[in-house]
Formats: C-alpha cells, sequence, structure tokens
C-alpha cells in the first residue's frame, strides 16, 4: 500500500472554490450506525475499528493532508472494511483522496503503479491529458451531483464515472478504465441557510444531465457557500476489451458514415488493443460471390496474407480464388504456432508464409446464418507471442467480425445493384445474369484504369414480344363526373356556411360571396361545367379559403361554420371528396387485384421458360413480355415455349376479367376492365436505355410494333364509332391470318373450358395514323359463373398461395 500524497490534476478551482476538509468523522459515524444493526455480523470489527479511531481523536476533526502517512494503520483498517477480504492489493485498482480535489493520500499498489511511471516518478501520459477546462467542468458536475444528492435527494444529477485512457508504456496501445467515485463518507453543508430555488425544474427532469445546467446552478448555489467534509473512495476497473468490443460494435453501427479502410482500421486498432499487442497483425477477408461464383476484389480484402501469397503467382486472381476454394470445402480453424520444416513441405502456401518472416499463424473460418462469410487471420513475425490463450481473447469479438464480412458481402452486392440501378432498371431474374456481368466489368475496369469507363450495353436479340392491357373503362369520363358531384358538394357546404355566418355577423361582404357562390354553382351545373376544374381550385384556394380564415380570427362566434366547411373539404374524410375517394379507392382496388393476379402469373412465366415481364401503370396495368433464345443463353428455346406464354396470356386475360366483374359487389364506386391482347409473330431486338431506366424496341422496323400497340387501346372497329374493347370481353388485335389462327385455336379450347363464351366475333378495324390493316378477335368471357371469397382472398393476398388459377 502507498501513503504517497499524488496529484492527479492542478488548478481545478479557479474562483468561488467550497471549502473542503479531509476528516474521518462521517465514516466513524456510519459504523456507529451500522454497529447497531441487529443483524450486524461484523459490529465486533466495528467496534475494534471505531476505538482505533478514537486513539487519533485528531483524525475526527480536520485532518492536515501532509501527515495521513503517520496513520497507516488505520488507513489498513478503511481498505480491509470497504474492500473484499480476500481481494489482492496487487490487482485492485483503489484510492483515497481528498474530498472533491485530485489529491490521493491512500491507494494500492495496483493503482499507484497504474497511474504514476516506474521508469519517471511522474503521472502517466494519459492521466493528465485533459485540459485545466475540461478537468474544471468535470469537476463542477461532479460537486453539484454531491450537493443535489445530499441537500437536495436527487440521485445521479450527472455521472459519478467515467472512462479514461492509459498508453501502455511497452506497446504504445492505449488501455481504457472506468473510474468511480464513492462519495457515501463525505458530508455536505451549507455556510449559510439552504439557498431558495426551483428545485422542481430538477425534480421534473427536465435538462437532466446537461450541461447547460451548470451556469445555472452556479448560480443558484455558489460552490463557495458549501463545506465538504470526510473523504472519498476511488476505485478503478479495467475496461479495455469492453471498451474495444463496444468501439468495434460502433464501426459496425456507424458503417454508413465511415470508408470501407476508416472502418477496418478501426477494426484492426481494436483487435490489437484486445491482445494488447502491436506485433499481432490481421486480415479479414469476406467470401465475395458473382453468379455464385468466387470472385477476387482486392480492396475488400483487409491485410490478408492469403492475398499476398497469392501475388507470389502470375495469375493473382485464380491462385486467390484456388486458395480460398480449397479452404472453403473443410473450413476450419488452423493454428500453426512455429512454422517448423515439416510444415513448410506439406503446403505451397507454409512455405510461402515461412519466407515472408511469419512466426505464428491462425485463420479462423466466420459465419453468418450457419454459412460461411470469410475469414479473419491472425499472425505475427514475432516467436511464442501468438498463443492459444491469446486467440481465446478474440471469442468475443467473432460474432461482430461475422457480422462486418457480412455487411462488405451485402455492400459488395449493393453496389452491384446500385449500378444496376443508376445505369439500368430494376432488374427481373431472368436477365439479371445480363446486369451483373455488365456491372461487374464496368467497377473492375473502373478500378483497373483509376478512372470512369462507359457502361456496356445491355440488348437481347431476336425476342418474341407479347404485349397486353387491362384498362378502367371509361377512366377519364369517370373521374370528371366524380370531380363535379364533389364540386356541387363543396359549394352546398360554402352556401350554408356562409348563410350560417350572415346570419351570426350581419358582415354586408357575405352577399357578395353567397352571390359568387351561387354564379358558380350555375357554371358547374352547365354544359361546360367539367372544364372549370383550374378557375375553381383558383376561386377556392385565393379567394374563399383567405377571405373564411381571416372572418375566423376576427369573430370567434364563426368558428364552428368555417370548421364545418374545411372539416367538409378534407381530402382523406370530407364529404366534399367523397365521389373522388370512392372513385379512387375504386380503381386503385380493382388495379392492386391485377398487378397482383399478374405477379402471380409472372411466376408460372418464369417456370415455363425464363422470360422479361415488365409492367407499367396507367389508368390500368400493360405488360410487355420478351422470350427468346438470347433472354436464357444456357436453355434451348423453340416456339413451343412461345405458344404456351400466348396460351397462358389469354388464359389470364379471362381469369382478370372473371375477377374485376367478382369485385363489383365491393367496390364502393363501381369500375370496369377491358382487357386487350397485341399478336406481333416476328422477333425483334430490344435493348436496355440507359436515360429512360427501361428496355425498349431497337431498329426502325422494331419500333413500329411499339407505335402500334400504344395507338390500339381506343381504337374503332371499321366503320362504326364502337370501340373494340369492352367489359367482359377480350380483345385480340392482329395482322396475319395465321396468327387469328393460332389465337383462335386457343379460343375454342377455353370455350371446352367454360372460360369464353361462344360469341367469337372477326372483325375489322379503323385505320390509324400510320396502321392500315389491323384486325380483331372478340370473345366474351364466362362469368356467370361467379368467383368465391376463397379467389378474391387470394387476389388480395398472393403470398398466400402458390399459384392462382381461376377457371
Amino acid at each position: 500500500m502507498h501513503t504517497e500524497i499524488i496529484t492527479l490534476a492542478k488548478d481545478i478551482f479557479s474562483d468561488k472554490a467550497p471549502e473542503t476538509v479531509l476528516s474521518f468523522r462521517p465514516f466513524i459515524g456510519h459504523l456507529k450506525k451500522r454497529k447497531e444493526d441487529q443483524n450486524n455480523h461484523k459490529a465486533g470489527f466495528f467496534t475494534y475499528i471505531i476505538a482505533e479511531f478514537e486513539k487519533h481523536p485528531e483524525l475526527l476533526q480536520q485532518v492536515d493532508l501532509e501527515g495521513m502517512s503517520r496513520y497507516q494503520h488505520v488507513l489498513e483498517l478503511i481498505y480491509n472494511c470497504l474492500s473484499p477480504i480476500i481481494e489482492d492489493e496487487e490487482k485492485q485498482f483503489w484510492a483515497l483522496c481528498q474530498p472533491l480535489t485530485p489529491y490521493v493520500f491512500y491507494s494500492t499498489n495496483a493503482f499507484y503503479n497504474l497511474v504514476i511511471s516506474i521508469s519517471t516518478g511522474m503521472l502517466r501520459k494519459a492521466v493528465a491529458e485533459k485540459s485545466p477546462e475540461e478537468l474544471r467542468e468535470d469537476q463542477l458536475k461532479f460537486c453539484y451531483s454531491v450537493i443535489l444528492e445530499k441537500c437536495y435527494h436527487l440521485p445521479a444529477f450527472f455521472k459519478t464515472e467515467a472512462v479514461h485512457s492509459l498508453e501502455d508504456e511497452d506497446t504504445g496501445l492505449m488501455h481504457y478504465y472506468k473510474m468511480k467515485m464513492d462519495t457515501r463518507f463525505i458530508e455536505v453543508h451549507p455556510k449559510t441557510d439552504f439557498p431558495d430555488f426551483n428545485i422542481k425544474l430538477l425534480q421534473s427532469g427536465e435538462n437532466y444531465d446537461h450541461s447547460d445546467m451548470i451556469p445555472l446552478l452556479r448560480k443558484w448555489l455558489p460552490l463557495d457557500m458549501f463545506r465538504f467534509e470526510g473523504f472519498a473512495i476511488e476505485t478503478v476497473v479495467d475496461v479495455t476489451a469492453q471498451y474495444a468490443y463496444e468501439n468495434i460494435r460502433n464501426s459496425i453501427l456507424n458503417r454508413g458514415s465511415l470508408e470501407n479502410k476508416q472502418c477496418l482500421f478501426s477494426i484492426h486498432h481494436w483487435l490489437k488493443t484486445i491482445v494488447a499487442s502491436n506485433d499481432i497483425e490481421f486480415g479479414l477477408m469476406p467470401v465475395l460471390k458473382i453468379d455464385n461464383k468466387l470472385i477476387f476484389e482486392e480492396s475488400t480484402c483487409s491485410n490478408g496474407l492469403l492475398v499476398n501469397a497469392s501475388r507470389e503467382f502470375a495469375d493473382t486472381e485464380s491462385a486467390y480464388i484456388s486458395l480460398v476454394e480449397n479452404y472453403l470445402k473443410e473450413p476450419k480453424r488452423i493454428f500453426w504456432n512455429g512454422m517448423s520444416k515439416e510444415d513448410e513441405t506439406k503446403s505451397a502456401y507454409i512455405k510461402i508464409l515461412a519466407n515472408k518472416g511469419v512466426k505464428s499463424y491462425a485463420i479462423i473460418p466466420l459465419y453468418y446464418n450457419s454459412a460461411v462469410v470469410g475469414m479473419v487471420e491472425i499472425y505475427t513475425s514475432k516467436p511464442n507471442l501468438l498463443t492459444e490463450g491469446v486467440l481465446s481473447l478474440l471469442d468475443p469479438v467473432i460474432p461482430m467480425l461475422s457480422q462486418v464480412l457480412k455487411n462488405t458481402i451485402d455492400e459488395f452486392h449493393e453496389e452491384i445493384n446500385q449500378v444496376i440501378r443508376e445505369k439500368f432498371t430494376s432488374v427481373q431474374p431472368s436477365v439479371q445474369w445480363k446486369f451483373n456481368q455488365t456491372a461487374w466489368h464496368y467497377l473492375r475496369d473502373t478500378e483497373l484504369l483509376g478512372k470512369t469507363t462507359d457502361i456496356g450495353e445491355i440488348a437481347f436479340e431476336n425476342v418474341y414480344p407479347l404485349y397486353g392491357a387491362v384498362d378502367i373503362r371509361n377512366s377519364t369520363i369517370e373521374r370528371n363526373a366524380a370531380l363535379a358531384t364533389d364540386f356541387k358538394v363543396q359549394f352546398n357546404v360554402l352556401k350554408s356556411a356562409l348563410n350560417e355566418i350572415k346570419l351570426e355577423t350581419g358582415f354586408a361582404l357575405i352577399d357578395e360571396k353567397i352571390f359568387l357562390v351561387k354564379k358558380w354553382i350555375s357554371i358547374i351545373n352547365g354544359p361546360s361545367g367539367g372544364n372549370q376544374e383550374i378557375k375553381l381550385n383558383d376561386f377556392f384556394e385565393n379567394q374563399m379559403h383567405p377571405f373564411l380564415r381571416l372572418l375566423e380570427k376576427g369573430n370567434p362566434k364563426v368558428k364552428e361554420s368555417v370548421g364545418k366547411y374545411f372539416d367538409a373539404i378534407d381530402e382523406k374524410t370530407g364529404v366534399a371528396y367523397e365521389s373522388r375517394r370512392n372513385l379512387e379507392t375504386s380503381m386503385n382496388t380493382v388495379i392492386s387485384a391485377v398487378n397482383n393476379y399478374l405477379e402471380t402469373m409472372k411466376g408460372e412465366v418464369q417456370q415455363a421458360y425464363p422470360s422479361y415481364f415488365e409492367k407499367f401503370r396507367t389508368d390500368g396495368v400493360e405488360y410487355d413480355i420478351y422470350i427468346g433464345q438470347s433472354i436464357a443463353p444456357d436453355k434451348p428455346f423453340s416456339d413451343i415455349y412461345l405458344k404456351n406464354l400466348r396460351l397462358l396470356q389469354l388464359t389470364s386475360m379471362a381469369a382478370i376479367a372473371k375477377l374485376s366483374h367478382a369485385l363489383l359487389e365491393h367496390l364502393s364506386k363501381p369500375v370496369e376492365t377491358t382487357q386487350l391482347i397485341f399478336i406481333h409473330s416476328h422477333p425483334i431486338n430490344i435493348m436496355f436505355r440507359n436515360d429512360e431506366k427501361r428496355f425498349d424496341v431497337e431498329g426502325a422496323y422494331n419500333i413500329r410494333y411499339h407505335v402500334i400497340k400504344k395507338r390500339i387501346d381506343k381504337v374503332r372497329i371499321k366503320g362504326t364509332k364502337e370501340r373494340l374493347t369492352q367489359p367482359n370481353k377480350i380483345a385480340i388485335v392482329y395482322f396475319s391470318q395465321k396468327e387469328a389462327d393460332e389465337q383462335i385455336g386457343y379460343i375454342r379450347y377455353l370455350q371446352e373450358q367454360n372460360m369464353l363464351n361462344n360469341d367469337l366475333e372477326e372483325l375489322e378495324l379503323e385505320d390509324l395514323q400510320g396502321v392500315i390493316g389491323l384486325k380483331a378477335l372478340r370473345v366474351g368471357v364466362t362469368i356467370d359463373e361467379g368467383v368465391g371469397s376463397r379467389e378474391l382472398h387470394k387476389l388480395f393476398n398472393p403470398d398466400d398461395a402458390d399459384t392462382l388459377k381461376v377457371g
């Protein structure tokens, strides 16, 4: 034990310092109370301590700090009383200090050696690294925490413990220690009456543990009006490992704000801190794969010897992949402590490590959800430094390293996906391989050349297109009608509100507003009422609403009337939006149902043969399907897959018509759908448009297909004003009779299945701009059987069913 006085800091208080008195009276008073406890089994020990202190009555008064070395015997009694009896003083960081001062007058050997450098006899580097201002701020917080606890019974106002760092003189690494001050034997006495201040502000928790409270507390409770008597106990716990674990965890959580190299550098630093050696190195290597094949990405393999060893070969990438593949065949923990000549003969890799001066080497597989996500290498060029005991120190951090490499893998794939999203579009599994290859080549070439390169083209040649559209019938007319209905309701509510306000206030200008409202009602009831939306919105937003808000502010009596009006025009709940809400809800319900069905259909399409399926949201849903050899080069293509897809398309349109009809009774505003298919028998070329982030047709002839499909949605039957598309029917547009014959065969089959009516029509269509000779088939869908609740549930919850079929 040491009785030397240690000054941990200087010049903490510059003015208005509290009076501090070293005394053992509070401690002895505490023991006397404990001795009187009936169940106290230490009463005899306490009696002995009290007797020893009473032999030195001066210790119960103000004690001179400089003379404490004369009382080592009683100081030992305090240590024995307050610490576990079997505690080793060579390991326990424990000390006594004067209240609110940095003066330690009694300490264990462990504490003394912790803060005092053996070589210089001075404070270690990091003990005094805080500035006087920082130390003063910390001490102010501590002082007021004690005052508020002792005098006002507000516990833990500020934290009384802190983590401090100390540099290891041998390794240069930092160690971290949590210091806590025990104030049980400190009494606080005001020199005057207790100050009167708003204690409720503190009790409520407002500004709790906030440094902004210090200036207020210094104003309310000046420190020089208090006297602190007793002593404090300082205990220190080595939290280096926990601190390192926490910082590695923070590096993982804050990964988004750090560069990859910064994150890995931080993790390496904390790993070295855990093993307490700068001579032990670490390598982290994620298992990166593209299309389930290992790849070599040097920037993600931090400080790894596997990477360095691979450079010994002419083809570094192939060598690295070969080494990793061999290891992954049987991933296990391997530890070589000392590279023997026999070990070198077993593996070329071990020989390379030995040639690089490696004396000890370990490699540990890292798992995430039972899958290997990478490896961590631990190695050193110093003999006998890396041991099993050192490796065991890393056990708690292994799951964190697994998370690091899992994040690295996810970020790598996100980079691939980001390139695809930025340079391309959302990608489907059937064409993902093409995007993966192009994105990987883009990243690789950019890394090799050191500058951004042009992205490669994504194109598929000789694919067969299939186009379909499910539209809400007369959606524009329905929207205009709903809008007109809502405007009528809004004007009626507004007129009623104005009349109530007129009766309440007698305000003459109200008559003019009522006149304008009546005028607008007359307009919207007229033939041109549906074309006045912009002018009506301007009237409401720039004339009526500001006027009503001003009236409301100036006259509380009209608040209720104005409130009724604004409640009525609330988009989510107001009656003046009810028709539009009902229409939009109904349309969204139908379109969502169609979308869900098409998603299910997409799964069936991919099962038969990989194809590209793209949907577009309009007032309904349009889709393009492209199928052909170039989309799936590894799977032979024949026209049987095309015919199968065309039958599936027709079947799905019949099912959608039946389902949308079944929804009618469930809709707040009934809306119907029309179903349209365009047949194009010749293959086309498609290319991904970087500017539009989508696939489109390529070449002058192929563009003709795109033009036709965009113009046939409102086409009429030749010589009539009747639109081709009608509810409960499927319209199939084509050019050649061969195309019609194929579709008629499918129609006959579905008629036999009772999905289509026996009302097939063969029609000629009007000429369109740049398009002549179009023909169509039109057939009714059997809807009298109805669709049950089970099918509707599947329609809105497609994940609950493997496949949705209606027929």
